[in-house]
């Protein structure tokens, strides 16, 4: 995988088109729900403008690849289209 800069609302742009949905609640983080199969990402409380850590696109691209919603090359473009 190759892992560039990405902005915290282009992640979640992206965990939304692959219909995950946030859950509430009371911490420092964010909960996604993927619903159907039912993949988990937990992400500190970024600002929208904020780079997300790459420590942060790495854990999220394995879980979405070992989840089959995305495959790597496709993960691999979308970070690559976002930080031109």
């Amino acid at each position: 995988m190759i892992f560039k800069n990405m902005l915290f609302e282009d992640l979640k742009q992206l965990l939304f088109k692959l219909e995950f949905q946030t859950i509430p609640t009371s911490g420092n983080h964010y909960i996604f729900e993927h619903p159907i199969s039912q993949a988990l990402v937990i992400l500190p409380k970024y600002e929208d403008k904020a780079y997300v850590e790459q420590i942060h696109l790495i854990a999220v691209g394995r879980i979405l690849i070992e989840y089959g919603l995305i495959d790597e090359f496709k993960f691999d473009s979308i970070l690559t289209k976002i930080a031109s």
